[in-house]
This record gives C-alpha cells, sequence and structure tokens, in this order.
C-alpha cells in the first residue's frame, strides 16, 4: 500500500515574549564635580552588542549609558553624571538551535539612582527585552491511503504558517538642525522605528519607515527641553529567496543609537537597527479522522505530528487613565514616558492586564525640577483575540487637584489566534481478515431513533456510507439520519 504523505517545511516560533531583568554598578562621582545634594532624575539608553541564539537558549548582552541628573549640595545649578551598565541576559528555549532567526528589542523601563554618600552612587537599570526567536522545522502529515476498498473520514484543515524567516541589520544616519537649540546639553535620547511600507520584490525587499527621535535637553539655564524629530528613511535589502509580491512583513528594534547636539543645534545621530521580516502562507491539509475496511481488521502504527499555525497579525488598540499620588503640587508637566513590562489578555473580561514603568518629569510650584517613577499594573478594556505582541505604550500626563498626576496611556499592538494543531502521521498499515459474525446475513434493518452519522453506521456494520445511500436512496451528501428505518446492505 502507498501513504500519500505530505512534508511541510517551515518556521516554528520557538520562543516569544516580554521578560526583564535589572543590572546594577556603583559608581565614584569625578573629582571635578561637586558633591551629590539631591538626584532629581535618571535615565537610560540600551545598546544590544551581541544577541546569540545557542542550544536551547538565547544570549543577549550589551551595556546601558544612564545619566543622572543632581543638583550639588550647597550650590545652585544641575550636573550630569553618565554612569555605564553592562547587561547580560539569558532566555532559556527548549528547541532553540544555533540557526534560530532571532528577534530582539531592549528598552530600559527605568533607572534607579542612589547615593551611597555625597561621592557615591548605586546605579540600577531595569531592561525589559522583548523576543522572537524562529527555527526551521518539518511537519510530515498523512492525508491518504492507496488501498482498495479503503474508507477515510477526512476534514479539510487550512494552517497559515511562517515559510521565511530573515534578520538584517540596517543603518539610519541623519543630520538636522534643530531650532532655537543652540548651547543645549543632551540629558537622554529615546528612539522608535516605524514601518510604513514593506514590499517584496524578487531577492529584494523594499522597507520604508522613519525614525522618531525624543529628546530631553538641559539648557543653559537648567531648564529641561523637549526636542523631537522624525526623519523617514528606505532600505533596500537582498533576501535571495523573495519572491515578487511575497506577503512579507517586518519589526524594527533600534539597538544603539549614538546621538550628538553640537552647540549650533546640529543634531546627528546613527542608528543601528534589526528588521527582522516574515512571510507568511497558507497550506491545505486533509486531515485524517477514521479509516476502516468493510469486513478487515486495520493495524495502523502513527504518530502525532503538530503543527504551529500561525495566522496574520491584527492591530488592537486601547486606553487606560490612571490618577498618581506626588509630594507636592504639580505645575508644569515637561515629559512623560512609559515602558511595558509584561502584558496578559484576561478573556473572561476582556481585558488587558499591563505592567508599566512610568516616569514623569514635572515643576512644582518653586519650579523646581522634580521625577516621579513608578511601576503600576494597569488594566485596559480590550477585545483582542489570540497572542499579543508588539505593545506600545504612549503616555500622557496633566496635573490633578492637590497633589496628583491624571496619567493616560494610549496602548497599541498587534494580535494573533495561534494555535498548535495536531495530525495524524501514519507510518505503517496492515490489513487482516476480520471474524465473520454475521451468519450470513446480507441485508440488516435498524431504526435509528436519535441522529447517528452514517460514517458510524457504516463502520459498525461492515459497509459503506455510499452503500447505505444507494439503499435507501439518500441524497449524495448525506452525512447523518435519525427517526427513520434503514435498510443497510452487508458486504460479504
Amino acid at each position: 500500500m502507498e501513504l500519500n504523505q505530505t512534508s511541510i517545511c517551515y518556521y516554528d516560533k520557538r520562543l516569544a515574549g516580554i521578560s526583564s531583568c535589572t543590572e546594577s554598578s556603583d559608581s565614584i562621582v569625578p573629582d571635578t564635580f561637586p558633591d551629590i545634594g539631591r538626584v532629581i532624575c535618571a535615565y537610560g539608553t540600551a545598546a544590544v552588542k551581541d544577541r546569540t541564539p545557542q542550544n536551547g537558549r538565547l544570549l543577549i548582552s550589551g551595556a546601558v549609558q544612564t545619566t543622572i541628573l543632581y543638583q550639588p549640595e550647597n550650590t545652585e545649578g544641575l550636573r550630569r553624571l553618565s554612569v555605564p551598565i553592562s547587561f547580560a541576559h539569558i532566555e532559556e528555549c527548549d528547541g532553540l538551535d544555533a540557526d534560530a532567526v532571532c528577534y530582539v528589542s531592549c528598552r530600559v523601563a527605568a533607572v534607579d539612582a542612589v547615593p551611597v554618600n555625597s561621592r557615591k552612587l548605586n546605579v540600577s537599570a531595569q531592561l525589559c527585552f522583548e523576543v522572537e526567536c524562529y527555527c526551521k522545522a518539518d511537519c510530515q502529515v498523512t492525508e491518504g491511503v492507496e488501498l482498495p476498498q479503503i474508507q477515510m473520514l477526512r476534514t479539510p484543515h487550512t494552517v497559515t504558517v511562517v515559510q521565511q524567516a530573515h534578520s538584517c541589520p540596517i543603518t539610519i544616519l541623519e543630520d538636522v538642525t534643530l531650532q532655537d537649540a543652540n548651547d543645549l546639553q543632551l540629558l537622554h535620547t529615546a528612539c522608535t522605528l516605524k514601518s510604513t511600507e514593506c514590499r517584496a520584490m524578487r531577492g529584494k525587499v523594499v522597507l520604508k519607515g522613519e525614525a522618531v527621535l525624543q529628546c530631553l535637553a538641559l539648557q543653559e539655564d537648567d531648564a529641561v527641553r523637549v526636542l523631537s524629530n522624525s526623519t523617514p528613511f528606505t532600505q533596500i535589502l537582498e533576501i535571495p529567496d523573495l519572491e515578487e509580491g511575497d506577503p512579507v512583513s517586518v519589526r524594527l528594534a533600534a539597538h544603539e543609537v549614538d546621538c550628538r547636539l553640537e552647540p549650533d543645534g546640529l543634531l546627528s545621530y546613527t542608528i543601528s537597527a534589526e528588521a527582522a521580516f516574515t512571510v507568511r502562507g497558507t497550506k491545505s491539509i486533509q486531515q485524517i479522522d477514521d479509516m476502516y475496511i468493510p469486513g478487515k481488521t486495520l493495524q495502523i502504527q502513527e504518530e502525532k505530528a503538530t503543527l504551529h499555525s500561525m495566522p496574520p497579525l491584527t492591530p488592537f488598540a486601547a486606553e487606560v487613565n490612571e490618577t498618581l499620588q506626588t509630594a507636592q503640587h504639580v505645575s508644569h508637566i515637561i515629559h512623560a514616558g512609559a515602558v511595558c513590562c509584561g502584558a496578559k489578555r484576561n478573556t473572561a473580561a476582556n481585558t488587558l492586564q499591563l505592567t508599566a514603568a512610568v516616569q514623569v518629569l514635572y515643576l512644582n510650584d518653586e519650579q523646581q525640577l522634580c521625577a516621579l517613577q513608578r511601576t503600576l499594573p494597569l488594566t485596559a478594556s480590550c477585545t483582542a483575540m489570540g497572542e499579543l505582541s508588539q505593545i506600545e505604550l504612549n503616555a500622557r500626563a496633566a496635573a490633578a487637584g492637590e497633589t496628583g498626576l491624571l496619567l493616560s496611556v494610549a496602548v497599541s499592538g498587534m494580535a494573533a489566534l495561534e494555535e498548535r494543531c495536531v495530525f495524524r502521521n501514519i507510518t505503517a498499515l496492515e490489513e487482516s481478515e476480520a471474524p465473520k459474525n454475521n451468519d450470513g446475513v446480507t441485508l440488516v434493518l435498524r431504526y435509528i431513533d436519535q441522529e447517528q452519522a452514517l460514517w458510524e453506521v457504516a463502520k459498525s456494520c461492515g459497509t459503506t456510507m455510499e452503500a447505505i445511500r444507494r439503499a435507501n436512496d439518500l441524497p449524495p451528501d448525506a452525512v447523518s439520519a435519525s427517526k427513520t428505518m434503514l435498510l443497510i446492505p452487508i458486504q460479504a
């Protein structure tokens, strides 16, 4: 006998999710700097130097450049102190191999700077990693058997798989002159990359997008300003396996941002980033639910074949408001930011449970610079179905009452109804004569009370559905019967 088997080669998503770690370092204030009086705020920018998949784990390493703004002891003005912190993070994952295609996004959720004394700081940085790793996989599925008289009950099943996965480095360089930005000192730079077009050509992909930079800068009068700049970019990347019109999608992550602000207001930056591409395609499979041969006994050897179905992503959006208490009245909001440290969906309540690291920079009534830094649980209404990914938070803040802040967080992301599909892969099939127990009877009359599938009737009586349909003048597409008398021909 011949087994009709289908081999499906695809990329299986072995690792996906959001995780975090905290790294710390002690730093001595340089001799040329005054003693620390009060730490006002601290920020950090992460640079991913290496992301190496290994057997069973993913190693991510790099450095965080932290910036601490403090008020000197018994001295006017503000001082900026930079402290580097190295990090190494490991994601454990069974089945991950050295050839995996990996996407890694690393963000600094919070930086905490605690003075040990007036000349020493303990600086810790909380890092959030969003990762996706794809490994080549092969799934064998038996869709049919070439054997006379065999009866098969099959169900068509459509799955969507990642047919291709690629990761490409990209670099974005830009010089832009900012208005009224002379003699500013950069405190912190945050970079977001957005894709506006991703189009497959033969052996290439055309990627268009925007690099959005938001910078905090310190003026000569110690006032903090927010500088924003958006630069469009176009990249044409070589991907040999792509064909014209392939449905390619992309995820972008900035791995390192080198940003300089010259005294004349010229902002120069170099962004080293990663573009992770996936191409999805559909496969139609005839799933074998059951089989038999009338009058015969089948010995079946089989194994389970598991396939990860990953349909295209759909966008979702939500918004959540939260009131936070501060130590003093808020006079003016300078900047608000939030980073997602974790997310899960409550299916029963149609809500999204978030963990967000929030930082708000503001002025009090005495026009002193103050910062609020919290890690908050947030609950947002969300009807998105399936696995969640690519979650972005956009925070805004406003004064509320005497000592409060109204925090509004806009949530956006993607969702997909992924599933692990299990199919039968038959490896061997043998037939043998079944014992005769019908005593020569060739026709049975049976009353069907409750609705019953014709397949079950035919299998139990050692005949076929087609024979039952012909004997009872049933339509060719009839699959069940109820409240009727059936003539059931028995094959000798």
